[in-house]
């Protein structure tokens, strides 16, 4: 630690740190508008000049590291003119009456009735009012006047992309959303052009963001200390009532979120700053889609019975007792029951305790393909390996090599893509293998773009020439050597390397890489264990990770995914799949078809009984014989279990929506009518507890193992050795299409939230997949 002193007090800072943010950690407060943190230094706002003795003038303390025995002055006179003068300057070209008006506090009860005025021109008209980095710092220097002539810089306000508007006006020039997108995103969407009186932030060319790469996580309108980058949907909504903290559900990472909240209705989402996962970032779905979940017209509110051909609406008790009525004279039936994979472990628990227990059935998710975590650890487990697949996000930022195979990351997985981004700005190595045009592939050490079903030869044949690089003696000893050297023998010829449409030099210097970089990641996409040969793909990924020491992290895609496989271990399951339930369902096998998940639509012929259970109006609504309201994630309170394996408490955000109600509580009030009494529970907590002692993986579930302080994850079994397994898989260039393309949509990416199409739903979110679809296309072109 370094010791130095500012303002008389003697403070220590790491090395590294500069003064600013040493000030910052010590509760000392320097004006400044253009240092945030997670960005390098600026000094472009000049703001957080400062006096250090021994040294000439006024420094940045942005841009200053900290020494031993510094004595640094941040309050004078001299300083305090100093810092108002450059801010008057800042403000001679930005809308300033309201930051200088004498008046300005009698404005409050009238402001968010002109907040969608066309042009900004004083605080009272800007979305960001009350909220604005460039007011606190007006206010905090006591600016009174501004003694140069007022320049309005006359931009074009930019409204063609979605979901914010950057208007250049308000800009400062204190790049922080540059900065931002190129260093945390990676994506440099935009940057500073011209130069002088003539700078301005913008895009290459001038083209909107929907062109210029952008994935509109937000990350530019949350570090912007101005209005120039405003939410469009937050335009006359007013500053929230309140904030509360949740976990966002729209896929497998699991970020927190602060939700602003205003008369019952959620209006905004934020990252939280620290959050243990995210880190104050997040993605185009959390960030500007989240209310739309919740407050969607298709949302159903009340329980409906079909009379006469039509849904009418009914009582609880009514619906409830109907369906209990006719399950019970079908008991003996044929019952199917399909739930959805995105409900809450409290929720996927009770659900498949009630198809068990009272419809005598086993529960099928309503996900199509495979979960990757599953399947792979469902191979692995049939050769008496368990593998570990509990990890931080924040790890990978510490890898020497990645391989980010099947998965484009900045897409699929954001937030795991921000830390294998500090990784590659560390001087990490990236090796990205896709069948199309990724945007990882611009950092990319190695970028690998093979024929489809050509991964198993490229995979053997690494695997047999890294055995092959050593001596025999580093092998011998790992149990199930001479079975893979085995077969590997007749395997990944020079010629399925050809076919693959790699050379054998190209594949030994990803090899050598993988092979002398340390420690090494392999992040396997969703869709790689979707195809027949995901078997393969699993062993085949494990013992080029054990010859490199390496680990395998297999991405879950959706919200809970993770959690569901802890609920449902590899054996566990015994009935039907969601394919099985379909055909069955067309062919009249069932009496009766529970869905609280998401199905295909029901034709003409389907079983006599149908009950949907869902929080949105759905096509199978018009052959349901019941419609039973559901809460979302943000009425309930319950758990999930992230990508890592980390389990994560959310609270309650708002009081249901009409008569929807919780999963769980209309399985258990279900059971009780059909005459179970072991449906007992008063709320989410008491289940959590009995799920945590029936599931030893699950230990930490329930609030009274959750400690503070320390992560929960699940409980995984430590006692794997290492091992090799044997490939049996075809050789040759068998399964190889050298004569079809890769399709362009080949990346996965579950835009659905119980059944809820959020491109349908959201036109921004819609028209910004279809951008990025398009520009695919023309890169495979």
């Amino acid at each position: 630690m370094i010791k130095l002193k500012i303002n008389g007090r003697e403070i220590s800072a790491e090395p590294g740190t500069t003064v600013l943010e040493a000030a910052q950690d010590h509760g000392i407060s320097i004006p400044n508008l253009c240092a945030a943190k997670g960005l390098t230094s600026y000094g472009g706002c000049r703001l957080c000049l400062v006096e250090i003795k021994g040294k000439r003038g006024y420094v940045p303390a942005c841009c200053t590291a900290v020494e031993e025995n510094l004595e640094v002055t941040t309050e004078t006179p001299q300083l305090r003119e100093l810092r108002r003068l450059t801010l008057e300057l800042l403000l001679s070209e930005h809308p300033h009456a309201c930051l200088i008006c004498t008046e300005k506090k009698n404005c409050e009860e009238y402001k968010s009735t002109i907040r969608k005025v066309g042009e900004v021109t004083g605080c009272i008209l800007c979305p960001e009012n009350g909220q604005c980095r460039l007011q606190e710092v007006a206010d905090e220097l006591k600016v009174e006047r501004v003694r140069f002539p007022a320049s309005y810089r006359n931009f074009e306000v930019h409204r063609e992309d979605p979901f914010f508007d950057r208007n250049y006006n308000l800009c400062i020039l204190c790049a922080r959303c540059v900065r931002v997108c190129a260093e945390v995103r990676g994506a440099s969407a935009v940057t500073v052009v011209f130069r002088g009186p003539q700078a301005v932030v913008g895009t290459a060319l001038d083209r909107p963001l929907l062109e210029s790469g952008c994935q509109f996580c937000g990350a530019c309108v949350d570090v912007c200390p101005t209005g120039s980058l405003t939410e469009r949907a937050l335009k006359g909504e007013g500053l929230p009532d309140e904030t509360r903290r949740t976990i966002c559900p729209l896929c497998s990472v699991g970020c927190t979120l602060e939700v602003g909240l205003r008369k019952g209705r959620v209006i905004s989402s934020h990252p939280k700053d620290g959050g243990p996962v995210n880190n104050g970032q997040a993605c185009v779905k959390g960030r500007f889609v989240l209310r739309d979940v919740v407050h969607t017209p298709k949302r159903v509110l009340r329980p409906m019975l079909r009379r006469h051909g039509e849904l009418a609406e009914v009582s609880w008790e009514e619906a409830l007792d109907i369906i209990a009525q006719k399950l019970t004279a079908k008991r003996d039936r044929g019952h199917a029951f399909v739930v959805s994979s995105q409900l809450s472990l409290e929720d996927q628990y009770i659900a498949r305790k009630f198809a068990r227990n009272v419809l005598n059935t086993e529960p099928v998710l309503d996900s199509p393909s495979p979960s990757a975590p599953s399947a792979y650890r469902t191979v692995l487990q049939e050769h008496g390996i368990f593998p570990q697949l509990n990890f931080e996000v924040a790890s990978l930022s510490e890898a020497g090599v990645i391989l980010a195979a099947g998965t484009d990351l900045a897409l699929s997985h954001p937030i795991l893509w921000v830390n294998v981004l500090k990784a590659v700005q560390k001087g990490a190595r990236l090796i990205v293998w896709n069948p199309g045009e990724s945007s990882l592939n611009r950092w990319a050490t190695y970028s690998l773009r093979t024929k489809p079903g050509s991964e198993p030869a490229v995979l053997g044949y690494l695997s047999r020439w890294l055995l092959e690089r050593r001596p025999k003696d580093q092998w011998a000893s790992i149990p199930g050597y001479e079975e893979l050297k085995a077969s590997l023998e007749n395997q990944s010829t020079t010629g399925a390397i050809f076919s693959a449409g790699l050379t054998e030099e190209e594949v030994q210097s990803i090899g050598r890489l993988l092979d002398e970089a340390r420690p090494g990641v392999f992040l396997c996409g969703p869709e790689l264990f979707g195809r027949p040969d995901a078997a393969g793909f699993s062993r085949m990924f494990w013992n080029l990770a054990q010859l490199v020491e390496a680990r395998v992290i297999p991405l879950a895609a959706e919200n809970n995914e993770r959690g569901v496989v802890e609920l449902c271990p590899p054996g566990a399951a015994n009935g039907l799949s969601l394919d099985q339930v379909v055909q069955g369902a067309e062919k009249g096998r069932f009496d009766s078809l529970y869905l609280a998940g998401t199905f295909p639509p029901l034709g003409e012929s389907h079983p006599g009984f149908v009950i949907v259970q869902d929080c949105y109006r759905g096509a199978n609504n018009r052959v349901a014989d019941v419609v039973l309201p559901a809460a979302t994630w943000a009425e309930t309170e319950g758990t999930f279990v992230n990508v890592e394996g980390r389990i994560q408490k959310y609270k309650r955000l708002l009081d249901p929506l009409g008569e929807s109600k919780p999963d769980w509580w209309i399985f258990c009030r279900l059971a009780d009518k059909m005459g179970s009494r072991d449906f007992v529970y008063q709320n989410s907590s008491e289940i959590a507890e009995e799920m945590s002692k029936m599931l030893p993986a699950l230990h930490e579930a329930s609030s009274h193992h959750l400690k503070k302080g320390r992560p929960s994850f699940v409980q995984e079994n430590m006692k794997s050795a290492s091992r090799f397994i044997p490939l049996g898989f075809a050789g040759g260039t068998a399964g190889i299409a050298s004569d079809s393309p890769a399709s362009e949509d080949w990346v996965d990416i579950p835009d659905t939230y119980r059944g809820l199409n959020l491109c349908e739903e959201v036109k921004g979110l819609r028209r910004l997949r279809d951008k990025t679809k398009t520009r695919r296309r023309k890169q495979e072109g």
